[in-house]
């Protein structure tokens, strides 16, 4: 999986990747590819908070190879991380954390003893796919819509929108960043376009809806 690992499409809206990290000799590899095609993700695998002899790695960004023995003694799991260090390796390959939740046995788990489980969930969003989003999507009445975006680059990129079908209006300029539409109105359509810093390449685009009194 980690050399040959080709997917059948181009970009992804959202990817699921549960139970698999621990399976990859190399994760970094795989969750770096994925965030340059897929804008969310949900992932859950297993971490620890002590070795095989009780030695705590919960406080730092820990990656720990497995024994072959270790974790249900199947040596085709390699990596168990700490929190931290499953919290370092997506920073670093490309993703932020919008929801994190582990469960299990939180208070000392390891590979080594199956009845000290420990599982992470989270909700992943890509920082390399370029994207522009709106929240909430459809806008309750008499209410606002927050226009994030993301270039995914270090380029600067232009924020436009058309309301029904108009010509466009210059939104925001930036990389990345955050502003409110609150001149959504019910009955009235609007399209928000990233572009590049040009104008000439369409990165991502999103339509916005209201819901009606």
């Amino acid at each position: 999986l980690d050399s040959q690992f080709n997917l059948s499409a181009e970009k992804y809206d959202a990817i699921f990747l549960l139970g698999v990290l621990y399976h990859l000799k190399n994760p970094f590899f795989v969750l770096e590819k994925l965030a340059g095609v897929a804008r969310y993700c949900f992932l859950s695998t297993r971490i620890a908070r002590q070795t095989d002899n009780g030695q705590p790695i919960s406080q730092g960004p820990i990656a720990y190879l497995l024994g072959p023995s270790e974790c249900n003694n199947d040596s085709t799991n390699f990596w168990i991380f700490s929190a931290e260090g499953l919290k370092r390796l997506i920073n670093r390959t490309g993703w932020s954390v919008l929801s994190y939740l582990s469960v299990g046995v939180t208070a000392n788990s390891t590979p080594a003893d199956p009845e000290r489980d420990e599982r992470a969930f989270c909700l992943l969003r890509s920082e390399i796919v370029p994207m522009v989003t709106a929240s909430p999507n459809p806008v309750p009445a008499h209410d606002e819509a927050m226009i994030s975006w993301n270039t995914g680059t270090v380029n600067p990129g232009k924020v436009y929108v058309s309301i029904d079908g108009q010509d466009e209006l210059l939104f925001a300029t930036s990389r990345r960043g955050s502003a409110p539409a609150s001149w959504i109105r019910t009955g009235h359509t609007y399209e928000f376009r990233l572009y590049d810093s040009s104008h000439t390449r369409l990165l991502d685009k999103v339509a916005v809806s209201t819901i009606r009194e």
